[in-house]
């Protein structure tokens, strides 16, 4: 998927808008497509400079996990991945979760999710990860049904749900 023209990470750009991998200076960028998501889902973000620390620590740990950027020809951010890596007894080896994914929904139906995946995919092949996994939004998310088949049609097929407990 890359060329000499196309920065390692990044898969082949469309007319409007490229995937690439983040890099440390992206940071405030991710902080601020993780607060349009949360904001889409309900869900109250951390201070800004939380989300940007938690940002630079998996962009200075690519071993802890991944950030992808979907960016206009204009650099401005239209979508982003992160993903974490992990381990587990039941899985042998390692394996990745999809943590977040968003496109901002001007953007959405020109195909940058699935790209953003591919990228993953093919970043994780290269890391040795045979493995790519994803909890879905609760029940309460308007657009649970469509994230789903999304999913679905991308190649993930339903395993259970996830449940959290918060420590504090």
């Amino acid at each position: 998927m890359s060329d000499a023209s196309t920065p390692q990470g990044a898969v082949a750009p469309s007319p409007a808008w490229r995937v690439r991998l983040a890099a440390p200076v992206d940071a405030q960028a991710v902080a601020g497509a993780t607060c349009e998501l949360l904001a889409e889902l309900g869900g109250k973000p951390a201070e800004p400079s939380q989300l940007r620390a938690a940002a630079l620590g998996i962009l200075e740990d690519p071993d802890s996990g991944a950030l992808l950027l979907a960016e206009s020809q204009d650099g401005t951010v239209v979508g982003y991945l992160g993903a974490s890596f992990s381990s587990a007894v039941r899985i042998p080896g390692r394996y990745g979760t999809i943590e977040e994914l968003w496109v901002k929904r001007d953007w959405r139906g020109q195909a940058i999710g699935g790209r953003l995946l591919e990228a993953l995919f093919e970043l994780a092949r290269a890391r040795g990860i045979s493995r790519i996994e994803v909890g879905l939004p609760g029940e309460s998310f308007a657009g649970l049904k469509a994230t789903s088949a999304f999913y679905a049609a991308s190649g993930f097929t339903q395993v259970g749900m996830r449940m959290r407990r918060l420590l504090g």
